[in-house]
Order: structure tokens, then C-alpha cells, then sequence
């Protein structure tokens, strides 16, 4: 099956627009951040599904971003990205 559309976009590039979000406020540490939630979620980074996307958003919430945004900015955060999953919208 071909790569699933969300308004002109593969679930991987808003992969990579949360990833580079994530690299604004750790760095290269990112990278394994997120890979370590892709994991926990048991999402296939070459095959992306929607729902991947938002386990990975929802362990981010949960177990990652708190650490350094504090609930509150967690939550924000996590509620962008959704919002980059569900309409397409540009990185702000």
C-alpha cells in the first residue's frame, strides 16, 4: 500500500516537522527521544500510520515533554502537534 495522505502530507513529514520541533529545544537528543517513543508505541518508522503518529504524540505528552515544559507546556505541545496530524498545518 502507498504512503497514507493527510492533505498533501506522508504521516513521515510530520514526523520530521515534530522532530525538528524537538531539536529546537534538545538538540541531536531528539532523535532518540522520539525513537525511543516510536518504539514504545511499537510504530514502524518506514511505514508510518496516523495512529502511530498519535501514540507516539500521546507518550510524548505523557512521559517526555514534562520533563522540560513542565504539565501545561506539555500538554500545548502535544495538542500542536495533534494539530499538525490533523489538518496539515504549518510549522509555527
Amino acid at each position: 500500500m502507498s504512503p497514507l495522505w493527510n492533505m498533501g502530507l506522508v504521516w513521515s513529514e510530520v514526523y520530521d516537522r515534530i522532530l525538528a520541533d524537538m531539536k529546537t529545544i534538545w538538540g541531536e537528543m531528539a532523535v532518540f527521544m522520539i525513537k525511543k517513543r516510536a518504539n514504545d508505541a511499537k510504530a514502524d518508522l518506514s511505514r508510518l500510520r496516523k495512529e502511530d503518529l498519535e501514540r507516539i504524540i500521546e507518550l510524548l505528552r505523557e512521559k517526555t515533554l514534562p520533563s522540560t515544559l513542565g504539565p501545561d507546556g506539555a500538554d500545548a505541545k502535544a495538542r500542536q502537534y495533534l494539530a499538525w496530524l490533523g489538518d496539515g498545518s504549518p510549522v509555527t
